[in-house]
């Protein structure tokens, strides 16, 4: 028998494309191991005729937070950091050169971006890989300068995906390689 145990660290790709930031241990670099929550959240059930037991549970909605501590500090990452920040660019080059605060309202669900946790064990194995819709970063940023290594702490949330239907499964994540939404 096989054991299919979790170990080691994961790649974790923030969103898509020539623009996706990889912490796969080759183009960006994690200080410490990610970690995935996700919370089913449900409404209890209660029946008179049982008193104060819950007789059932019903799915009302879902969160779900993933942390990524960073080891690198670059803009891009910065930047995934703080989804609430708006970017500064050269007047020339258009390259991103720093970032500043957002505008009071601004929504963090269309900042949100695909999220995919491939456990390095797995090769290009993707029957592990968790795969969430979209995600953004609501976390605090600290910045600590001490005579140590500095990291940056990525605290993503989850959001529904676009095109999503509430009568429907498979609105927040899959896991395993087949998405379930496309057809």
């Amino acid at each position: 028998m096989d054991l299919q145990i979790p170990f080691g660290l994961a790649d974790i790709t923030v969103g898509e494309g020539a623009d996706a930031i990889k912490f796969d241990g080759k183009t960006d670099f994690q200080a410490d191991g990610g970690e995935l929550t996700l919370t089913p959240i449900f409404q209890d059930i209660n029946i008179a005729d049982f008193g104060e037991t819950v007789y059932d549970r019903r799915i009302t909605g879902h969160e779900g937070t993933l942390t990524i501590v960073a080891a690198e500090d670059k803009v891009n990452i910065l930047q995934l950091a703080l989804s609430s920040a708006e970017a500064i660019t050269d007047s020339v080059s258009g390259d991103v050169t720093g970032l500043m605060d957002g505008k009071m309202g601004t929504s963090m669900r269309t900042r949100g971006k695909k999220v995919t946790i491939h456990p390095r064990v797995m090769g290009t194995e993707t029957s592990a890989d968790i795969v969430i819709y979209k995600m953004a970063s609501d976390g605090d940023f600290t910045r600590s300068f001490a005579n140590e290594q500095g990291n940056i702490e990525i605290t993503m949330s989850m959001y529904p995906r676009d095109g999503m239907d509430a009568s429907k499964p498979g609105n927040f994540y899959y896991i395993g390689g087949t998405d379930p939404n496309v057809a």
